[in-house]
């Protein structure tokens, strides 16, 4: 009986591991690994037009968050449409904008993922007091890009950011 008994749990725990692995594979991507796939397929659109890019952007699931254009832009008007985390340093304002020409500069982001925290207080004598409040922080996927004549120049991924870092430290609510 242990001689039949073995094959057939062998054969289940084979059957499981299969399992396992097709549920793994169904799996989305984590938000790292999900900007490495956003950022090979850009890069290899570097010189495509603006709809193009956009389109495949958006059938991402992304939504605009800004956008602007200017021609032989300032530091100064770089500077101003800089939010948080998404502003261009010194180094790529002289790298990018630094030969002159026009650009337009668009800013997409996706809903990734959302953390929840609880708040409380404690008092002196170490009780709690009053109710926690419970706070939720909405984290996205955000890119940028930027065109030059209308053709993908630049562009720059960040796998997640929260709403603070997209608005320049206020709240950003849809």
């Amino acid at each position: 009986m242990k001689n039949i008994r073995m094959p057939a749990t062998a054969a289940l725990a084979v059957l499981l591991a299969a399992a396992g692995i097709a549920q793994d594979a169904a799996k989305p991507l984590k938000p790292k690994e999900q900007a490495k796939v956003y950022e090979t397929t850009l890069q290899g659109m570097i010189g495509q037009s603006l709809n193009k890019v956009v389109d495949v952007i958006e059938d991402w699931d992304f939504e605009a968050l800004a956008a602007w254009e200017a021609v032989n832009p300032t530091e100064k008007e770089v500077a101003s449409h800089n939010r948080a985390k998404i502003k261009f340093s010194k180094k790529e304002y002289t790298e990018i904008f630094g030969p002159g020409g026009a650009f337009k500069v668009v800013v997409y982001n996706k809903l990734v993922g959302t953390e929840t925290t609880t708040v409380g207080t404690v008092d002196s004598s170490g009780m709690g007091s009053g109710k926690d409040a419970t706070l939720n922080v909405d984290k996205f996927a955000v890119i940028r890009a930027v065109f030059k004549d209308n053709l993908l120049y630049v562009f720059k991924v960040w796998p997640t950011m929260d709403q603070g870092g997209m608005s320049g430290g206020t709240l950003y609510r849809r």
